[in-house]
């Protein structure tokens, strides 16, 4: 279902952007669903809301945008999280930027301080004012926020946890005009653990290489892949 700009799928409501204009558009609370996320969503009705609820929510999976064409859901392309980041941080250097300031949220203290550090070298004019770890007490850590009052806050405490706290809490950083939930980010970014090779970036194999990296998370990648087929079998009985 297409309204406003939006283009339903599975009942999670997507904004069909590209990377350039997901970069010139997106504010306020942004989603990036993959499969894993749709899967839960259907069994997670709060989850669910929440989802629909934000400002933006962007395809990032390429298994479910590869599904979503196949049941006639044309999206215009894959946001890759990591590099949404990236782009996100070199624009805030623009001294023309709306959003400015960054403050990381989450992770242990050695990696949310890594990824901080590792963003400074990658982008020299980045102006990060505070990278906090998520194993601390969150009412304090809002106060935290408020005394150095970011335009763009990163949560990396893993889905759903990331998007119901950004959702329950936005409303009392009143400073924070961009907030994310960005799952395992910070661990890539901070180089604990390696990137996929570019060819497999390129043709949306991340996931795989994280399973080769972290076996255990076989049990995610077959609930998530077994959910999005028999979604997309019941899509296709419901056209019948």
């Amino acid at each position: 279902m297409e309204k406003r700009g939006k283009t339903e799928i599975f009942g999670i409501k997507f904004d069909n952007l590209t990377m350039e204009e997901a970069l010139e558009k997106i504010k306020g609370f942004v989603v990036l669903p993959y499969s894993e996320i749709i899967v839960r969503g259907q069994k997670d009705e709060e989850f669910k809301k929440i989802l629909n609820s934000a400002d933006f929510c962007l395809c990032e999976g390429r298994g479910l945008y590869l599904v979503a064409r196949f049941i006639g859901k044309r999206l215009k392309g894959v946001i890759n999280g990591i590099e949404l980041i990236y782009r996100t941080c070199d624009k805030s250097q623009n001294p023309n930027s709306k959003f400015q300031t960054i403050l990381l949220l989450g992770g242990t203290e050695n990696v949310v301080e890594k990824t901080k550090g590792n963003l400074i070298k990658k982008f020299p004019n980045i102006k990060i004012v505070g990278a906090e770890n998520g194993y601390q007490d969150l009412e304090k850590v809002i106060k935290k926020i408020n005394g150095v009052k970011p335009d763009i806050l990163l949560v990396a405490f893993g889905t759903p946890k990331q998007e119901k706290w950004i959702y329950n809490n936005l409303s009392k950083m009143p400073s924070v005009k961009l907030a994310m939930g960005v799952g395992g980010a910070f661990d890539f970014i901070s180089g604990r653990i390696k990137r996929a090779p570019k060819f497999m970036q390129k043709i949306g194999l991340e996931w795989l290489w994280r399973l080769l990296l972290q076996p255990k998370r076989i049990k995610r990648v077959f609930i998530s892949v077994g959910g999005l087929t028999w979604l997309t079998f019941k899509n296709m009985l419901s056209l019948k």
